[in-house]
């Protein structure tokens, strides 16, 4: 479940919005209006108050106007609370019902954009501080490490430090999550969602088995091979959002002037539907073999897999069998479609920046683990002679050991970047696996390369000086 303010505006209320509109073209009593919104389970808790308001109007018998005074007391969604008491107040002084619903829509745009746009905002510095500090938790590592090894501290400190910092990158990803996480626009059917349950747990698999920068790279190209199938179904529902929303406007101002949904379809048919010509060829096969009408939005909606487009449908589907004004509804959720997709895009915008400094980090980050690990390979081997060793005693530290300490924390710093790059672009949690393998064979590459090469720079350095095997006695 999403965390939201109570004082934020969230699309759902925006469509709720939009189909009372509908509701009120089709010149229906408000009481009948009440009881058909409590029946709309996909409004979530907006129907459960208005199922609340039905029980009260038409089970205990109260006006209209108390039902609604005693339920928007107990609202606690500050935009809900204040609509339900300024549509009581429309109701009561016969105000034009259509007039103050396109008003309140236009309202609750502005209000959503300004929402959004603020969050957009502190999304960005918060992002940036999440990165730096993430990044930062790799330099803690090897601070720590090198003061263990030079005093001999042991490695059960690194333990719990690298379980303390695992802990900290996943606080700091959930804190993300529940701040900005973005709201649902994709359907996925069960069988595209077992395709990413069995991608990440391949991957783990993998790690689990190797543990080495190997295994990590492997397990990163699964992942974008899984990250792909998501990517590319959510760049074609992109596109298809885009044209859905032209189709909007155009079928219904069609609609308004032939009144015919089999017409209407054959004479959008001739236009430029760009992607969404299959679903539209879809709806009128089935229209010609007598699918009710309800029913061929619902499954277009359903079939593109997008939640855009199925909240829109079902609008213009009500508005349609209820007879209202097709024309005017259709034009108004076109508006709000536009609005959503705006705000879509900016957010994506703003995620590029984010993806390409995280990328730079973790290669860093990765880089460091790399140089630290065949630091301490050398400091061992400078240690070990016995002329050193009478002198200063370092700390014995398991190479292997340590080198799965980085790996594991640079795993899971990868997989903590990943949805939170998915988190800035406004994306879900499956195409976060595409960012997540990229990460990851950045991670195995920069740690191998530059442990290689640092081995190879020392080893170089140290090649030429003579072995002091004994110390002698005096001088």
């Amino acid at each position: 479940m999403q965390l939201r303010r109570q004082d934020e505006v969230d699309s759902k209320f925006i469509f709720l919005v939009a189909y009372i509109l509908a509701l009120f073209t089709a010149d229906l009593p408000p009481e009948n209006i009440i009881v058909t919104l409590s029946g709309l389970k996909y409004f979530g808790e907006y129907s459960k108050t208005f199922s609340r308001l039905a029980t009260l109007i038409h089970g205990y018998r109260y006006k209209f106007s108390t039902a609604i005074n005693i339920m928007s007391s107990k609202v606690y969604i500050k935009p809900f609370r204040e609509f339900m008491i300024r549509f009581s107040q429309a109701l009561s002084h016969g105000d034009e019902m259509i007039s103050f619903l396109n008003r309140e829509i236009d309202m609750t745009l502005n209000d959503f954009n300004a929402d959004m746009n603020r969050k957009i905002e502190s999304m960005n510095n918060f992002l940036a501080i999440y990165g730096s500090l993430s990044s930062s938790l790799v330099f803690l590592m090897v601070n720590l490490t090198l003061v263990s090894i030079l005093f001999d501290v042991g490695t059960s400190a690194l333990y719990l430090l690298s379980l303390a910092m695992v802990a900290v990158i996943g606080l700091l990803t959930l804190v993300v999550y529940m701040l900005y996480r973005p709201e649902v626009y994709v359907i996925l059917k069960r069988n595209e969602k077992l395709v990413g349950v069995v991608g990440v747990t391949l991957a783990g698999i993998i790690m689990l088995l190797q543990r080495n920068y190997i295994s990590i790279a492997i397990a990163g190209g699964v992942l974008i091979g899984t990250g792909i199938f998501f990517r590319t179904k959510e760049r074609r529902l992109s596109t298809l959002e885009r044209h859905y929303v032209a189709f909007v406007t155009y079928f219904s101002r069609t609609y308004h002037v032939v009144s015919n949904l089999m017409d209407t379809f054959l004479s959008v048919m001739r236009g430029d539907l760009g992607s969404m010509r299959p679903l539209v060829t879809s709806s009128l096969n089935r229209l010609k073999f007598g699918v009710k009408k309800s029913l061929i939005f619902e499954m277009m909606g359903e079939e593109s897999g997008s939640v855009l487009i199925l909240m829109m449908n079902r609008i213009i589907s009500a508005t349609i069998e209820l007879g209202g004004n097709v024309k005017e509804v259709g034009e108004t959720v076109s508006r709000i479609g536009t609005t959503l997709l705006n705000l879509r895009a900016r957010r994506e915008q703003n995620g590029r920046a984010f993806e390409a400094s995280v990328f730079a980090m973790q290669g860093a980050s990765s880089a460091i683990g790399g140089s630290l690990l065949a630091l301490i390979q050398v400091f061992e081997t400078i240690f070990s002679s016995n002329a050193i060793n009478t002198i200063f005693t370092l700390g014995q530290v398991s190479i292997p050991q340590l080198s799965l300490l980085l790996l594991a924390i640079l795993v899971a710093l990868s997989f903590a970047n990943g949805i939170s790059i998915a988190i800035a672009y406004g994306k879900t949690f499956y195409s976060s696996l595409y960012f997540v393998g990229i990460l990851l064979i950045i991670t195995a590459l920069s740690f191998h390369f530059t442990y290689v090469l640092t081995q190879g720079i020392f080893s170089g350095i140290f090649q030429g000086l003579p072995t002091i095997t004994s110390v002698p006695g005096n001088i």
